[in-house]
């Protein structure tokens, strides 16, 4: 898969309808504490893979539903990358972010991460 830093609306769509937790095998708990336990400091939410390869993101508060999104969508393509091509490139989850943002009309996200990526 090669990703342009100018996505259309329907590549976005495209992959989003791949990105779901049944598709992935992946359960999403929305737990902070559980987050804050299994997560970097420095992150919003996590992915862990178990031994026996099960997936679960566990995600922290969020400031905004915005920032939610972002990070959901992002950890969740981090595991379709997993599982499609057994690693995660940073860089291409950054421009996931930033192609979903900008379609998602996220202006400040998208500002943010179209200097990060």
């Amino acid at each position: 898969m090669i990703l342009s830093m100018s996505m259309t609306s329907y590549e976005i769509m495209d992959i989003t309808n791949k990105l779901n937790t049944t598709n992935l095998g992946l359960r999403v708990m929305e737990d902070p504490e559980k987050a804050e336990n299994n997560c970097p400091n420095s992150s919003s939410g996590c992915l862990i893979r178990t031994a026996d390869g099960e997936m679960t993101i566990y995600l922290k508060n969020f400031t905004s539903s915005m920032d939610k999104d972002i990070s959901l969508f992002g950890l969740m393509f981090d595991a379709y990358q997993l599982n499609e091509f057994g690693n995660i490139d940073v860089l291409k989850t950054c421009r996931m972010k930033l192609a979903y943002a900008k379609t998602n009309k996220y202006r400040r996200a998208s500002g943010i991460l179209s200097q990060k990526c």
